[in-house]
């Protein structure tokens, strides 16, 4: 993969996001014939798309790979390990603005969509606010934070399949467990995974500020105005200065600024955090990324 494109997801209240997601964080927001809202927060056609319906679950998750070779080999790979990957056909690109795709339904029955060549307009992006701008181009929309039912099972299929690798672990401590990052690109992770529950859950999305002016607006809009949030702080994994605020779609979105990145490929030690214990202790986790404690 070379990054997370788009994010598909269902919800009854697709609607709201007309309103909270210009509103909170100055996104542009649209709404499709069908009820599908569009929402983006840089120059591409649209990062998020909230299909109208019920319950709220994740739908679907777009993987840019860049050209038509690498799109070639991840559908190969995919192929390979026993996945049935199915050419999308013009109908298909056209609803999710780009040139070509694939798609195959993973594990836990999430559905993957390979593509090349989403459609972007540089300098087209208007947000509500002048700071409204995200950090996107080649690291991704940002990324997504999921709950699985077995970690495991997880861990093997975004390292195995779909050719990403472990920055880092953390143990969250009782009742959250540990999660694992993957990455992609310099982005520290495109994917967080969870262990818990019985079905695939998305927990949420996680959208980089250009600015930290642009974090603390939303905040001062978002602990005004909705109901849960988690205060703002410093994450141990990638130092991102962040909150976390309820959506009304069923999973949150994580806004924050100043993400430190992957910057050294080769030399990448994978870190175990533990925030259970004083001061968050770290060690190396190279000897435990093939298979979570």
């Amino acid at each position: 993969m070379r990054t997370l494109g788009y994010v598909g997801a269902q919800s009854a209240s697709a609607a709201d996001w007309l309103d909270f997601g210009p509103r909170v964080f100055g996104f542009e927001a649209r709404q499709s014939p069908d009820g599908t809202v569009l929402v983006r927060w840089c120059d591409r056609a649209y990062r998020l798309a909230i299909h109208p319906g019920g319950p709220d679950r994740l739908l679907y998750l777009g993987w840019d790979l860049g050209d038509e070779a690498a799109l070639a080999e991840a559908a190969a790979r995919a192929a390979s390990a026993g996945f049935a990957v199915e050419r999308g056909g013009a109908r298909l690109a056209a609803e999710r603005s780009v040139r070509r795709i694939v798609w195959f339904t993973d594990t836990f029955g999430l559905r993957h969509e390979l593509f090349v060549g989403q459609e972007e307009e540089p300098g087209s992006y208007r947000g509500q606010r002048p700071s409204s701008r995200a950090v996107t181009g080649d690291l991704g929309l940002g990324f997504v934070a999921l709950r699985v039912p077995d970690l495991q099972r997880g861990l093997d299929f975004y390292r195995d399949v779909m050719g990403m690798r472990v920055s880092d672990a953390i143990n969250l401590g009782a009742p959250f467990g540990e999660m694992w990052f993957l990455r992609c690109n310099r982005r520290h992770h495109s994917v967080a995974l969870l262990e818990g529950g019985d079905a695939l859950r998305l927990e949420h999305l996680m959208i980089e500020a250009a600015t930290l002016e642009e974090v603390e607006i939303a905040w001062d809009l978002a602990r005004r105005e909705m109901d849960a949030f988690v205060s703002p702080g410093r994450r141990l994994s990638d130092n991102m200065f962040l909150f976390r605020v309820s959506t009304p779609t069923g999973f949150r979105v994580c806004y924050g600024w100043g993400a430190s990145q992957v910057d050294d490929e080769e030399n990448w030690i994978p870190r175990y955090i533990d925030s259970s214990r004083a001061g968050g202790i770290v060690y190396s986790a190279a000897a435990v990324v093939a298979a979570p404690h």
